[in-house]
């Protein structure tokens, strides 16, 4: 049997028990904060640890999600929350904050740290860097192609792929449509979904569709799982902590029986989801995976036909009494047909009361009633942990009963001493029909010795609480194998204020600004080098998603007489020696996500100049400007999105090729509630950003702050100068 690790998602107790009973080997969930679906039911404080202790129980794992970015007022409780997560014998903690991890990852032995998909690692240095730096599991963006998963392979951590569930369109992390237009972070659990919105598409003003050009279908890799088998991929992560017990337990039934080669329903795992399925970009699908609104979304179980003169359908499968179908009219109207018995695959079924239904239409399945059959029959069958059990009653001693499973035992003792019965003595059986009654307990006897004196009374009540005495006894010795000591995290000291001196630097997003507007400048940040800006001081903004080999790199950079590097993704810590050697100066971009002060004091031991969060507030940014070398975007676009995905390819059919050529490369995006926005489409991936750029009131920032202006044209820059800027970048309002 192979020992790679199905991971389930729960959002309640009712799906933790379905995956529990679908055999999952671990589980993530998260508390009321700092989880990435903060929309969930999700668990608290107060609550978490006889969760924890009901997984261990079944000698699984547990890990909990903190995976958001975590603000300065907020760092002491999530030390609070770690500090218990920690003694209650939690398994394993997902994080993205970069400064909260500096914080707890020397102090916490014994605890497991996984890198979250919100930090977007998508290639073998970026999981490396975080390798590095003590992670144990780093969760692979979900974009990553398999090309890329057989590097990361190769490295001595643990490797976790996502393989089923709901897609963000966006990279994980790279996402701030949601805060930007709303104030919802999704990089702090809240995205409102703006992929799952209506938008137009308009090139050169002409409108070419109005539909749901970001709305990804479900990810569904397991006729591919062989793949990430052979790369030896620790753990297959199933998402979904927002949706249904069924869900779980049968996307949970799948996996597990195809990983360990047995047969599996593929009917069952496509009615659990209502978005249709893709095997993603993880498998180069490059065309079909978007969910449009004339799409169907659920299994067709036959199609309308004349038979015998009169409407009905062929079932392509057995379908249950008490199944939900779909039927289309001839006026296009959805009507429901919930079936009244059992049919056959293969089987006519007349449809007597739906004379208008559209011939050659799709009879669609919405809900399965055998969904929720094997659920209920899972869920009677996983309390069966086997337990030996042996009674002990003897005259003038109380009574003992020893309770073993696996390599641990425990012995309770009733209150009472055992009397002579005066009347009716209690025989064995009496005593075993007691002792077997576990009903709601999660263990099952496989086998009760009782040894006792002839002639004994015993009340029955009394023996019953033996038993649920001894069986707390064992579940405090289960979960007593996961606890730890309690710590106390100690917060490392921050810099101290100090005087900084500022600089006014500027990002040129195209080579078409005209350099004699660049003379007011400090630093020049450039996405490849040009001749005609020699003169300035230069930083090369590297890419998030750009890929380099790093000695012709470090060449380039020597050979263009290029000062310095900004670093915009995990990858490129990987490089840190490499660059310093070379003298090549190192600067933090935006994209790392700077929000607190302990993510600015990491990044301070390496980095001249760091620059914080869109998401950031002014007061937080103000303060740690103070202390740190700090940098804000003070005018631009914010990259809103950043994708694989382009939505003019749901037109085109491209495949996701030609890009290169291609006239909707620069292309127009409208929401429905009229947000304008820039599609931007270069190497292979598509940049959203707003139409207009943002600006802010460089009076409100400290003196000590460095700003950043960015720009797309001499327009722009025009536009910076007179302070013509509408729209108002958020510090002032923050995120939730």
């Amino acid at each position: 049997m192979i020992n790679t690790e199905i991971l389930a998602p729960v959002g309640n107790m009712d799906m933790l028990y379905a995956g529990i009973a679908a055999g999952a080997d671990a589980f993530y969930l998260a508390l009321d904060d700092f989880g990435a679906r903060a929309y969930a039911e999700n668990f608290t404080i107060d609550n978490i640890e006889e969760v924890i202790d009901y997984i261990h129980y079944f000698d699984r794992k547990v890990f909990i999600t903190m995976n958001t970015l975590i603000k300065d007022s907020e760092i002491d409780k999530a030390i609070s929350y770690i500090e218990k997560l920690y003694q209650y014998g939690v398994d394993g903690i997902l994080i993205q904050d970069i400064g909260f991890y500096s914080i707890i990852k020397d102090q916490m032995p014994g605890l497991d740290f996984h890198a979250s998909t919100q930090m977007a690692v998508r290639d073998y240095h970026g999981a490396k860097a975080l390798m590095d730096l003590g992670f144990k599991r780093i969760v692979i963006a979900r974009e990553t192609p398999i090309e890329e998963i057989r590097k990361i392979a190769k490295l001595p951590c643990e490797k976790e792929v996502f393989v089923h569930g709901s897609l963000c369109v966006s990279y994980s992390g790279e996402c701030l449509m949601s805060s930007y237009f709303g104030q919802r972070s999704a990089n702090r659990g809240r995205c409102a979904g703006p992929c799952r919105q209506k938008y137009q598409l308009i090139n050169n003003g002409k409108v070419y569709g109005d539909d749901y050009y970001l709305n990804m279908k479900d990810l569904n890799v397991i006729d591919n799982l062989d793949s990430l088998l052979e790369l030896g991929i620790d753990c297959l992560k199933i998402e979904g902590r927002m949706k249904s017990p069924e869900y779980v337990y049968n996307s949970v039934l799948a996996y597990k029986k195809k990983v360990n080669g047995k047969y599996y329903d593929s009917e069952k795992l496509r009615d659990i989801s209502n978005r249709g399925y893709t095997k993603g970009f993880i498998f180069d699908q490059r065309r079909d995976y978007i969910l449009k609104e004339g799409d169907i979304k659920h299994r067709s179980v036959g199609i309308v036909d004349l038979i015998k003169n009169k409407k009905a359908f062929i079932a392509n499968s057995d379908l249950h009494k008490g199944d939900n179908l779909q039927v289309t009219t001839d006026r296009d109207k959805k009507l429901p047909l919930t079936l009244t018995e059992d049919y056959k695959k293969g089987q006519v079924i007349f449809l007597d009361k739906y004379k208008d239904a559209k011939l050659n239409s799709d009879i669609l399945m919405l809900n399965a009633e055998n969904i929720k059959d094997d659920l209920e029959e899972g869920l009677k069958s996983y309390q069966n942990l086997p337990v030996s059990l042996y009674f002990e009653g003897k005259l003038g001693q109380k009574p003992r009963l020893k309770i073993s499973y696996r390599d641990l035992e425990v012995v309770a003792f009733g209150e009472n001493q055992i009397e002579s019965a005066q009347n009716i003595s209690l025989d064995e059986a009496s005593i075993r029909d007691n002792l077997d009654r576990f009903k709601d307990e999660i263990f099952k006897a496989l086998d009760i010795e009782i040894k006792i004196d002839q002639g004994i009374f015993l009340r029955k009540k009394d023996i019953n609480q033996l038993r649920r005495d001894a069986i707390e006894l064992l579940k405090e010795k289960i979960a007593g194998k996961y606890k730890r000591q309690a710590i106390k995290i100690v917060k490392p000291k921050l810099e101290d204020p100090s005087t900084k001196n500022p600089e006014k630097n500027i990002e040129l997003m195209t080579k078409d600004i005209n350099p004699s507007l660049l003379k007011e400048f400090d630093k020049v940040y450039i996405k490849s080098y040009d001749p005609k800006y020699k003169d300035f001081s230069l930083y090369l903004n590297l890419d998030s998603h750009m890929d380099y080999e790093i000695d012709d790199l470090i060449s380039y950079i020597m050979a263009n007489s290029i000062e310095g590097v900004i670093f915009n993704n995990y990858r490129d810590l990987d490089f840190i020696e490499d660059f310093k050697e070379a003298g090549i100066k190192i600067r933090i971009g935006r994209y790392l996500n700077v929000i607190n002060s302990y993510a600015f004091d990491f990044y301070s031991d390496f980095a001249e100049k760091i620059e914080s969060s869109v998401e950031n507030t002014l007061t937080n940014i103000n303060k740690n400007a103070q202390r740190y070398q700090v940098e804000a975007l003070s005018f631009g676009r914010i990259e809103l999105m950043n994708m694989v995905h382009c939505p003019f390819s749901t037109i085109k059919k491209c495949g996701l090729r030609g890009c290169e050529t291609c006239k909707f490369r620069d292309s127009e995006f409208v929401s429905i509630n009229g947000d304008r926005m820039k599609l931007v489409r270069r190497d292979l991936l598509t940049k959203i950003y707003p139409f207009n750029p943002a600006g802010f009131d460089e009076n409100l920032f400290d003196g000590g702050l460095s700003r950043l202006i960015s720009v797309f044209s001499d327009e722009d820059l025009r536009v910076y100068q007179n302070k013509s800027y509408k729209d108002k970048l958020n510090y002032e309002r923050g995120v939730i």
